[in-house]
């Protein structure tokens, strides 16, 4: 009985895959089943079956990512457990943390800029800091023969990577040329060191004296005591401390009380060819950009004027730049050049005014932000265009600047492009002068 049963289990478990067996033939001779279970394939009888993925719809795009998380997921360096001086110096930056925020907002434009050549180069996050540690990411001029630029490149390394640097135009100012030239330094130094804190110590120190203080040693092989324990300057041990504490605040802001400012599209940069040269000035009124915005995107020319020649470019903000091609596109070549802010000295109208200058009184207009046939009020300054005055002036070129919180002669000196020496003289100042929150500085500009 027990064999009887065990034979009708066989039988009935054959039968069973012979079912099985006879169904998958179905439906693989079935002629849409290809299309729907079939994810191997093979080209002859006896040929080993390739595979072949799965077509998966696309996912839905996610949320942009901020420049923040941009940067965060680029980090490579320690961070805040770095070292005791790390935190130091991350406290030190954090100490005013609204301004901390507010020099950042004020940054955010040429970061996001330089954030999108750090990305291009698959450089660390960190390296996009290096113009706060520098300048605040302000575009500062040399002094004497010093550094310069949001970088702080000094001259001879700028020469010698093809950027121009003289009296009237340093490209060490050029956003974008002083961008190319920092991140090719970076790449050069890692090549030569293997290690991202020896590229920093270099950019700041130079490769020459970080190799002579390696003494032969690999930088990747040094703990971060070691590390900090090479024979290099106090203030270059420190450059590396910042950097990496600025990488520690971003990642943890909270820890240090900071708020980290949000991104404005409208404030991206884009790059615009402009046909001839232009007075920045000029420029500024037909983007409807402040005169002191446009030079800090736009610092390469000391002087008034951008270089002439098809490569003409201007930086500006998302936002102005459509209204700055209209403008543009209704100006002839040769009204682009150099012009003068003067003051009216009897009353008169735009369109006399454009009569006695030989322009176009559009142009005027637009140059000044006024309407076609306005009157003009004595004393009114207005730009003009031409290098020397035109009208009678007793005073020629002249501005004027309010004083706000925070400023000081130094400061409002750069700004407008002025020999302090000069701001001082115009306003019966010296040194010592103490600034008045409202109170009205006169400015004559660079050419008067």
């Amino acid at each position: 009985m027990r064999c009887a049963a065990h034979r009708s289990w066989w039988q009935l478990a054959v039968t069973f895959l012979l079912s099985i067996l006879s169904a998958c033939s179905a439906v693989q001779n079935h002629p849409d089943a290809t299309k729907t279970t079939q994810i191997f394939t093979s080209t002859t009888k006896n040929a080993e079956p390739e595979f072949k993925a799965l077509e998966l719809a696309p996912l839905p795009p996610g949320p942009a990512l901020t420049p923040w998380q941009r940067l965060r997921q680029r980090f490579a360096l320690p961070g805040c457990g770095y070292s005791d001086m790390v935190m130091a110096e991350a406290r030190r930056y954090t100490r005013q943390p609204q301004r901390f925020s507010e020099n950042w907002r004020d940054a955010m434009p040429l970061l996001m800029l330089v954030l999108d050549k750090i990305e291009q180069h698959d450089l660390p996050g960190e390296f996009a800091l290096l113009p706060y540690v520098e300048s605040r990411y302000r575009q500062l001029p040399a002094k004497s023969n010093g550094a310069a630029g949001m970088w702080q490149l000094m001259g001879r390394t700028a020469v010698d990577r093809g950027l121009r640097v003289s009296r009237s135009h340093d490209e060490r100012l050029d956003a974008l040329a002083a961008t190319d030239v920092a991140i090719e330094l970076i790449e050069r130094y890692d090549r030569e060191f293997g290690d991202w804190r020896a590229a920093d110590l270099a950019f700041n120190a130079g490769e020459f004296r970080v190799k002579r203080a390696l003494a032969g040693h690999l930088a990747s092989d040094l703990s971060a005591e070691g590390l900090a324990s090479i024979k290099l300057n106090a203030t270059t041990h420190q450059h590396l401390a910042r950097l990496i504490a600025l990488a520690c605040i971003i990642s943890e802001p909270q820890r240090f009380g900071v708020t980290l400012p949000d991104l404005d599209p409208a404030m991206v940069l884009q790059e615009v060819a402009v046909p001839a040269a232009i007075d920045l000035r000029l420029a500024a009124a037909l983007a409807e950009l402040p005169v002191a915005d446009l030079f800090q995107f736009n610092a390469t020319w000391i002087g008034q004027t951008t270089q002439s020649g098809p490569t003409t470019r201007l930086l500006l903000p998302t936002i102005n730049v459509d209204r700055f091609k209209r403008a543009l596109a209704d100006l002839p070549g040769s009204n682009l050049g150099a012009w003068h802010i003067q003051r009216i000295e009897s009353p008169t109208s735009l369109d006399e005014l454009a009569t006695i200058l030989k322009t176009n009184p559009t142009v005027l207009a637009m140059a000044n932000r006024l309407e076609p046939g306005i009157s003009l009020r004595p004393g009114q300054s207005l730009l003009l265009p031409g290098a020397q005055a035109d009208l009678e002036s007793d005073e020629g070129v002249r501005e004027t600047h309010t004083i706000k919180p925070g400023d000081t002669l130094s400061a409002i000196a750069h700004r407008y492009r002025v020999s302090l020496k000069n701001l001082l003289r115009w306003n019966s100042l010296t040194h010592k002068s103490i600034l008045r929150t409202g109170s009205t500085l006169r400015i004559r500009a660079a050419s008067s």
